[in-house]
């Protein structure tokens, strides 16, 4: 991705969906360092939201930046807002395994692709921040992983259980395109095919992840 000097408030819009994301994530990951019963998981999750909030402000004085009017000119994302609400109904129901799926493996999965894309553009504009991008992809990252590995030890040989979340899984995603639907013409004005990024992600998943009620278009 390339960002030319005259696209600040396309940019500016864009760090406002990212900062959609960052808010849901540490809203997410706050509830779960309350309701994971074991003490791993709490840790992880409490510094996880501590990180998503740094991130949150990071997007936010990006966009004070680039738009200095503030936010407020800029909607949020309907099809976000209703991920937010899915979400939401999984951890208000104590569903753990769902709350993972929705948030740091199928959310924040996608997210680490696309902040990369963003990231490798900053550089051949010579925009700085080399340090606090790559934390932040680091971050991201492992938040990713370890939701991988705290779902699939939740069923280790439960073959149902693990079916019946595949289900769920399925669900979520269906959800994740249609974010990527909403927000394809802000990508695309910066020459970026965001079906590209879910192809990247998918390819990224173990084999149990691999979305199958959707395929993916992608040239």
């Amino acid at each position: 991705m390339l960002i030319l000097p005259g696209d600040r408030i396309q940019v500016a819009r864009l760090f406002n969906f990212f900062l959609q994301g960052e808010q849901l994530a540490f809203d997410c990951a706050l509830r779960q360092s309350q309701i994971f019963p074991d003490d791993i998981s709490r840790r992880f999750f409490a510094t996880q939201a501590r990180q998503e909030k740094f991130h949150a402000r990071v997007f936010r004085c990006g966009i004070g930046i680039l738009a200095p009017k503030g936010i407020g000119r800029f909607s949020k994302n309907a099809a976000m807002e209703s991920y937010r609400n899915q979400l939401e109904s999984a951890l208000a129901g104590g569903d753990l395994a769902l709350s993972l799926l929705g948030m740091q493996i199928i959310l924040e999965g996608l997210g680490d692709v696309a902040l990369q894309h963003i990231s490798d553009g900053c550089g051949p504009r010579g925009i700085g921040f080399s340090r606090i991008r790559r934390m932040v992809l680091g971050q991201e990252d492992a938040h990713h992983n370890f939701g991988i590995r705290r779902f699939l030890a939740f069923f280790a040989g439960e073959a149902e259980a693990v079916e019946t979340n595949r289900t769920h899984f399925d669900d979520y995603y269906g959800q994740l395109q249609n974010i990527i639907e909403s927000v394809a013409p802000l990508f695309e004005h910066f020459d970026e095919d965001p079906l590209q990024y879910l192809k990247e992600f998918e390819s990224s998943l173990p084999e149990f992840f691999q979305p199958e009620s959707t395929p993916l278009k992608v040239a």
